[in-house]
């Protein structure tokens, strides 16, 4: 099975016990909300893992974080197949904003993908049966949010489709603030310099953004050219435009900002 659809509608409603969004909510910023997302989510649609995915430099998927009841190794494990199979992920083009902005929802069955080594790396090694996901792109950002049911409990039956985007809904919601806090604070050790600026300067074009990341990282204007397969002076435009736009003036104050 596979289904990509955008909402056209608002989410399914759903109610959910207060404690238990208490704990969600409470857990934003930390190191436990991984963990915490995915205790919410499970009664509800007995997903086994979760991750959580963003836009990075160069419009590649990020992982924020994993996890998985049945033990962290299948959750990396699951995250690098995906990590290096990005190019055939659907979601990873709505993350790039290639459908446009909006809310996306996706489902996926290990049985109906059709390329063996993405198969393999990303469904039958981790033991994974399925995936149902809530992608958000905005012009600033992109977020995805995945529920993974494993092989030993079979593939989400369309039965709970609802119930799970419902419960998408409310992760999409608390992961976005999740992240805005990681970044602020400081503890989200796996921060991408693209998404931090995404977060605290919504206004950057996604090429000033990028030439900007690329420059906090050390590469030069004729390095970060040869990347993107532009001239260096059109770095250097860019490049000016992001300092103007952050209304900084130099490297050392552009460091400043992050």
């Amino acid at each position: 099975m596979i289904i990509d659809q955008k909402m056209a509608r608002a989410l399914p409603p759903a109610a959910f016990d207060a404690a238990e969004v208490t704990r969600l909510t409470a857990a934003m910023g930390s190191p436990n909300y991984i963990t915490a997302a995915l205790n919410f989510a499970q009664p509800t649609t007995g997903a086994s893992f979760i991750s959580l995915f963003c836009q990075g430099d160069r419009d590649h998927p990020l992982l924020v974080d994993t996890a998985c009841l049945l033990g962290q190794r299948r959750a990396d494990r699951a995250a690098k197949g995906y990590e290096r199979h990005s190019a055939d992920d659907r979601n990873a083009a709505y993350l790039a904003g290639a459908e446009g902005n909006g809310d996306f929802l996706t489902v996926q069955h290990d049985d109906s993908i059709k390329s063996f080594t993405y198969r393999r790396d990303c469904y039958e090694r981790p033991g994974i049966s399925a995936r149902i996901s809530l992608i958000r792109r905005t012009p600033k950002f992109g977020l995805a949010v995945n529920l993974y049911s494993s092989i030993e409990d079979g593939p989400f039956t369309t039965a709970i489709h609802d119930a799970a985007t419902s419960v998408l809904g409310v992760l999409l919601a608390t992961s976005e603030r999740h992240i805005a806090f990681s970044l602020r604070g400081n503890t989200w050790q796996g921060q991408d310099v693209q998404t931090r600026l995404a977060v605290n300067f919504p206004d950057l074009t996604n090429r000033e953004r990028e030439v900007a990341a690329m420059t906090i990282k050390g590469r030069t204007a004729a390095e970060i050219a040869e990347i993107l397969g532009v001239a260096e002076t059109t770095v250097i435009t860019h490049r000016k435009r992001a300092y103007k736009r952050m209304n900084v003036s130099s490297l050392r104050e552009l460091m400043a900002t992050i």
